[in-house]
């Protein structure tokens, strides 16, 4: 059994079209869970309106961020496996299927969809990515194809072992990709599509942008550090 978790913070414009595409790629044993992070626009009304077999909303009455969103859904999930996707669209749901099918052959505890679109945005943005791919890479002691990938498949028990070294807003799928990696897990990648969001970046408008890039620099050997400590 498979849980999809989707974080929501106000993605009025695209949130019930992704809860709706990710339903008809399921299985029928599969279950949604949706965590309104305490949105403030129209998104608590769409999710009302939404009624859908094995769909889940749990409804957070304040903000915590993305990665308190997604550990408030692992909590809450019956699956063996996790899987999680953005709720701005630009992500592909159809694009899990094939996800699936490839971890299900490989006796993998993680697969990624690698976000090869990425490469044709402008120069900057992929130095940067680069740059924090191969810090990534260094830390996790094995390849890392795409480090904060919002589109993967997960075993819950992996994803739950770092439960204590995730950031509450961002980047939970950082920390993931690198103790997963440092912790021996098999991890896959695998191409799917990307594209522009619906709505407004709350990750990297501005200087949000270089200055969340510098947290993620000191985050990833923090948490490496820190991992050697848990019992």
């Amino acid at each position: 059994m498979l849980s999809l978790i989707i974080p929501v913070f106000n993605e009025e414009g695209a949130v019930e079209d992704i809860i709706r595409r990710s339903h008809a790629v399921l299985e029928t044993s599969d279950e949604i869970i949706v965590v309104d992070d305490g949105s403030i626009d129209a998104t608590p009304g769409i999710l009302k309106k939404i009624t859908l077999p094995n769909l889940k909303i749990i409804r957070k009455a304040h903000n915590g961020g993305n990665g308190s969103a997604i550990m408030t859904g692992v909590r809450a999930a019956k699956g063996e496996w996790i899987a999680t996707i953005d709720a701005d669209d630009t992500y592909r749901p159809e694009d899990i299927p094939a996800l699936r099918k490839k971890l299900e052959v490989s006796n993998a505890e993680m697969i990624v969809g690698e976000r090869l679109g990425l490469k044709l945005g402008k120069p900057i943005h992929h130095i940067a990515r680069e740059l924090l791919r191969r810090w990534g890479q260094f830390f996790a002691r094995q390849p890392i194809a795409d480090i904060n990938s919002g589109l993967r498949i997960v075993r819950k028990s992996l994803i739950s072992q770092f439960s204590d070294l995730y950031p509450a807003r961002f980047s939970l799928h950082i920390v993931l990709t690198v103790l997963a990696g440092r912790s021996g897990a098999k991890i896959l990648y695998f191409p799917i599509g990307y594209g522009p969001r619906t709505g407004i970046s709350k990750l990297s408008p501005g200087m949000l942008g270089p200055w969340n890039f510098v947290k993620f620099l000191v985050l990833i050997p923090w948490v490496a550090m820190r991992w050697r400590y848990l019992p």
